[in-house]
């Protein structure tokens, strides 16, 4: 438990650190990719980065085409595959359904945002 608790400290003492220094770019570098993400390394800490996909900007076109469209019932339903929501169990579909509601979520703010901004 102790050892948790100094990585901790040490941890948040590089980030002040950081802060206070403005850790030079070159420091950083990518060293792997894997699993829809890239893992920067800067000094002695790893730093997880997602890759957004082709998949995830289709979505995002998609909930941009429905907010277009004004007020929508049910637009969940509207973004779901279901030919691969039909073939997944029953704790499968709870998860889809719940990625899908957070994607939704974070592309109609991302969406709101940019039409602010224009």
């Amino acid at each position: 438990m102790r050892e948790g608790i100094d990585a901790l400290k040490r941890m948040a003492q590089m980030a002040k650190n950081r802060l206070r220094n403005k850790v030079n770019e070159n420091e950083n570098k990518m060293i792997k990719k894997r699993g829809g993400f890239i893992i920067l390394q800067a000094g002695n800490m790893d730093i997880k980065s997602k890759i957004i996909t082709k998949e995830d900007n289709k979505l995002y076109e998609r909930v941009v085409s429905i907010l277009d469209e004004g007020d929508v019932f049910n637009p969940i339903a509207r973004l779901m595959d279901l030919k691969l929501y039909s073939k997944l169990d029953e704790q499968s579909k709870e998860r889809y359904l719940f990625e899908l509601v957070d994607k939704f979520k974070k592309y109609k703010e991302r969406y709101e945002k940019e039409k602010r901004a224009v």
